[in-house]
């Protein structure tokens, strides 16, 4: 068989069906590793391969191949392009649900920083003073510290690869030859050749994790298969007097198989490598400024030598990173788990990079959520409570924006104010304040506190205690904050258009290096956009235009569930009196209960839902197509999490748009695939 056959029939397809999989999260960092290692790969690998073809370590008959390049036939220049690509996109499928793709010390050598500064004061409206002298105690971890004693270890095989290839050649003494002598030729040159650049990249700190070793354990196993196949059709031979002659089967001799997994341990090292590199970029360029991340953008350069530039000062002094964020980066993953399902679903749909960004954003929401839904209060005092909290959750917010930020301990101490606060709690607004403010401008969440602070207001109209048919809830309709459509549609914008908007600004950040300025410093100045262009401004407008779709489907979902703690987002003026003395009367009913299931409805519940998902679907089809302009790696994850949640739209339509306090459930299935055909069709 010919060696383009053998490229064309068992690499090229393998290639384009990763590549096909991954494409949606394929970007300016995936593609900066290809190349690199492909050059790499080429430049380095060619010397080698034109010396041991013509000391005879292998040879090609010539009905085989195309054309030579001095010794090496123009296929095997193919093959060291094909197999780095391979094995990259292999690689960055099996890694994917990694957030952070280095493995976090279990014992870090530790670096305690001792600043004594001037720290700022911040009021909850946003205004900055100066404020007393702060002594911020830090504590970093290195990640990419260096392993001169693994590396070491690499340097046995290398010695043993060296003598072997010492041992090969007539030159040397014959009494001093006790090994393979010839026979030892192509082993001890493989050796020689691979191992020194394993221990070079493993001195730098590379380290390979599980699920590395799986990629490199399957691109083995398949390259094994593809050698064998081209040895046993004649593509290519293996001399015997330069080889030991040992096989693991017919076909596959054993310095083929050591080949092959060394060159892919090295791809996969390197590959690791330039991960842990990107991810340490974005997290030392969002933290805080100082002397390890000056002048370090979020997003590596588009052009491939100013993007080496960036990774190549990272490996030479890797910055150290602050060991709270590292550890609340996990703290955030497990609170998304828990307590945020579509998120967890959907994040997969983005790339590492903004995933990260989207952990802090989105670990934020979902503690600030729960901190004015479900804080414990004192009876009568729910209200008052509550804007406390928001009062502080604010304040952190202008804090965690402030210029210079303020210490650490500055930032812990409004959280003081916040009762029942968890460690997990303390976690999230740490993660956001250590990364989102560099990356996304504030007025996103302002706009959702405004957003709290309409939830807040309903407990003025009722006493948000459990409803039962023994104990209903009175309403007073004057005191409800949404009273028309334009109400909802306001508090709908606030609540997840605002979200949306900030997806898209951290977009710009970590993928295409826009950087958007500072709006206006107010909620209401996050709809002017001044620092935006015309471009940017309507992909905002539609994004959050199918932010505020989502929350239409989120409102339907849980109308009954809203009206059993006292909040009735539906307009009252689309509702009559009775209608919503019914749907009171309908959430007061215990959905568990066999009485009260068997019980007839005493409300139109459809006649509620429905044109809310109507409205929903209505701006979906107006706004997704400007889903296209975000960046691309954004793209697949925006349209996979709009989808995962009109699922919730479709199953409420299945029932005829009636919901019960439980709302409805939809599979994690039903919501992947509805994900993956939004994402890659």
């Amino acid at each position: 068989m010919r060696y383009c056959f053998i490229l064309l029939y068992l690499l090229v397809p393998p290639i384009l069906g990763v590549y096909a999989v991954y494409r949606p999260l394929f970007g300016r960092r995936d593609a900066l590793k290809i190349l690199w290692l492909m050059f790499v790969a080429t430049l380095y690998t060619t010397p080698w391969d034109n010396f041991i073809i013509a000391s005879g370590g292998w040879s090609y008959p010539p009905s085989s191949i195309l054309a030579l390049i001095y010794h090496v036939p123009l296929e095997e220049h193919l093959f060291f392009v094909l197999q780095p690509t391979l094995v990259i996109l292999l690689h960055s499928l099996i890694t994917l649900p990694v957030l952070v793709p280095f493995r976090i010390p279990a014992r870090p050598r530790r670096t305690i920083r001792i600043a004594a500064h001037e720290d700022v004061a911040v009021s909850a409206d946003g205004k900055v003073s100066a404020g007393p002298v702060a002594v911020d105690v830090t504590r970093t971890v290195q990640t990419l510290a260096r392993r001169p004693g693994a590396a070491l270890l690499w340097l046995a095989p290398t010695a043993l690869g060296a003598w072997m290839a010492y041992e090969s050649h007539a030159t040397a003494p014959e009494h001093t030859r006790q090994g393979l002598g010839a026979h030892g030729f192509y082993l001890g040159y493989i050796l020689v050749w691979i191992c020194p650049v394993i221990a070079a990249l493993t001195w730098i700190g590379a380290r390979l994790g599980k699920r590395d070793l799986a990629t490199v354990a399957v691109s083995t196993a398949y390259l094994w298969g593809v050698d064998t196949a081209g040895i046993r059709s004649g593509a290519w031979s293996i001399s015997l007097p330069t080889s030991t002659g040992v096989m693991l089967w017919r076909g596959l001799p054993c310095e083929e198989a050591i080949f092959f997994l060394l060159t892919n341990v090295l791809i996969v090292l390197a590959s690791s490598l330039i991960a842990h590199l990107h991810a340490l970029q974005l997290i030392a360029a969002a933290a805080p400024a100082s002397a390890d991340n000056a002048a370090l953008p979020a997003c590596p350069p588009a052009n491939l030598v100013g993007h080496c530039a960036v990774l190549a000062r990272l490996t030479i002094h890797p910055p150290e990173v602050d060991e709270r964020t590292l550890d609340a980066l996990v703290r955030a993953e497990d609170t998304l788990k828990k307590g945020s399902k579509s998120f967890d679903l959907a994040k997969l749909a983005f790339g590492r990079e903004i995933r990260i960004g989207l952990v802090g954003v989105y670990a934020w929401c979902r503690v600030t959520d729960n901190l004015i839904d479900e804080t414990p209060t004192a009876p009568g005092a729910e209200r008052s409570t509550r804007l406390a909290i928001l009062s502080a959750i604010r304040q952190h917010l202008h804090a965690a924006y402030a210029q210079p930020t303020p210490s650490s301990s500055a930032l812990d101490a409004i959280l003081e104010t916040i009762p029942s606060l968890t460690d997990a709690d303390r976690s999230a607004f740490h993660l956001f304040a250590a990364l989102v403010p560099r990356l996304v401008p504030v007025e996103p969440f302002l706009e959702l506190c405004d957003g709290y602070e309409t939830d807040i207001a309903f407990y003025a109209s009722a006493e948000p205690s459990a409803i039962t048919r023994q104990t209903q809830i009175t309403l007073d309709p004057e005191t409800l904050p949404i009273k028309t459509s334009k109400d909802l549609l306001t508090y709908a914008d606030n609540v997840a258009g605002s979200v949306a908007s900030a997806i898209c600004y951290l977009s710009w950040a970590v993928l295409a290096g826009r950087r958007v300025p500072a709006l206006s410093g107010t909620a209401a100045g996050a709809q002017a956009a001044p620092g935006l262009t015309a471009k940017e401004a309507r992909t905002v407008a539609a994004a959050r235009e199918m932010g505020r779709a989502l929350q239409l489907v989120n409102i339907a979902r849980d109308v009954v569930k809203d009206a059993r703690i006292g909040r009735v987002y539906v307009p009252l003026s689309t509702v009559t009196p009775a209608q919503l003395l019914s749907l009171l009367d309908q959430a007061g009913r215990d959905p568990d209960a066999d009485a009260d299931a068997a019980a007839p409805a005493v409300v139109d519940l459809p006649a509620l839902t429905l044109p809310l998902l109507d409205q929903a679907e209505v701006m979906r089809l107006a706004s997704e197509g400007e889903i296209a302009h975000l960046p691309r790696t954004a793209r697949g994850g925006a349209r996979a999490m709009a989808a995962s949640y009109f699922e919730i739209a479709a199953a409420v339509r299945r029932d005829g748009g009636v919901v019960d306090a439980r709302g409805v459930r939809v599979s994690k299935a039903t919501r992947a695939w509805a994900a993956a055909r939004a994402m890659w069709f």
